[in-house]
């Protein structure tokens, strides 16, 4: 079994089949063209000034999501919530285990100056004022997809109203591969119809960008098909893969 972003990262020759305008051309075209991300009162936001090194950010991410999350568990604004010690630290510890178990190391790298979670806090803010327009009960963190054939199943980031969102809380610019795999939680979803989504977000509070798309324009711009014929296509190959290439 793989995982969604290997199935996104990786079949350059299927994905190249499937979505053959998604080109290094459409994506520098969207990174010029990406919308500044704002909150309900239409404040846009800056990039986040940073300590200059990106080693924890994977671990500072993780961080800011839990606390997201934790704020809405907890019905608790962040100003607030970032006074507990003891639910930072659990935050925090339980970020930091997940993190560095996929690294397979046991400490932190220790470059920066600047404690992940000074950072971690300042992007859930972001988080917590973007989101601050749903309601609260039309917010689901982390839906789980059933997986399909090889893949198996996954995790998206944040699903609200009938827009999913994936987070990316890192300084660079939008990649192809960031697309494939909204894509291919959509055509999970088209397949076990657990969702109603009609649009994506791929949302990065670090650098204050987003890039929104109805997923039927989205379909017809990158593959010359819609939806549903690219979430069929997606999900069959999935759900073929092993008996095409089984050896004989």
């Amino acid at each position: 079994m793989i995982s969604e972003k290997q199935f996104a990262s990786e079949f350059s020759g299927f994905w190249a089949e499937t979505l053959p305008f998604l080109t290094p051309q459409a994506i520098a075209e969207l990174n010029f063209n990406g919308a500044t991300m704002g909150d309900g009162r239409r404040e846009w936001m800056k990039p986040l000034a940073g300590s200059g090194d990106n080693s924890n950010n994977d671990v500072t991410a993780e961080i800011a999501f839990g606390l997201f999350a934790g704020s809405l568990k907890m019905r608790a604004p962040l100003a607030e919530l970032s006074e507990d010690a003891a639910f930072i630290r659990g935050v925090e510890e339980g970020a930091k285990g997940r993190v560095l178990g996929l690294r397979r190391e046991t400490v932190l790298r220790t470059h920066s100056p600047q404690p992940p979670t000074v950072e971690a806090i300042e992007l859930a803010v972001r988080l917590e004022s973007y989101f601050g327009i749903y309601p609260l009960e039309s917010i689901v963190m982390q839906p789980r997809f059933k997986g399909c054939g090889i893949l198996d199943s996954c995790y998206g980031d944040i699903l609200a109203g009938k827009s999913l969102f994936e987070l990316k809380m890192v300084d660079r610019n939008l990649r192809s591969a960031d697309i494939r795999q909204v894509l291919v939680y959509c055509a999970l979803n088209y397949r076990s119809s657990q969702f109603e989504i009609d649009s994506v977000t791929i949302l990065n509070p670090r650098r204050g960008s987003e890039f929104s798309f109805d997923l039927e324009e989205l379909a017809e711009r990158i593959s010359g098909k819609n939806a549903a014929e690219l979430f069929h296509h997606i999900t069959t190959f999935l759900a073929d893969f092993e008996t095409v290439h089984k050896p004989s």
